[in-house]
């Protein structure tokens, strides 16, 4: 169970290092300089190079360092939540109730 969750956190840190292989790929193949000169931005980061590039690659980058995509809510977790707020409402209709 152990080595699954190890396995899997080895996996997606993977991909998002492949991710950010080709989109620094992708900037560095729209640049018109000299090889030499992507390489030695690409070895310093990014911060140099945000100025130039493909701007969608750019917009991707910068999205992926943000923070991750937020999972959409699914319908049984708005139910449930409606459902909770009613279920507080009426306790508090029933233990403030004038008309006792």
């Amino acid at each position: 169970m152990v080595d699954m969750t190890k396995m899997k956190e080895q996996a997606l840190q993977r991909k998002r290092e492949h991710e950010e292989r080709e989109l620094r790929k992708q900037m560095g193949g729209s640049k018109s300089s000299s090889r030499r000169s992507s390489s030695r931005s690409a070895s310093r980061g990014s911060s140099r190079a945000s100025g130039r590039g493909n701007p969608s690659a750019q917009r991707a980058l910068a999205q992926q360092r943000t923070r991750p995509k937020k999972r959409k809510r699914s319908i049984s977790r708005w139910v449930l939540d409606i459902l909770l707020v009613l279920g507080a409402l009426l306790v508090m209709v029933i233990v403030l109730n004038p008309f006792r």
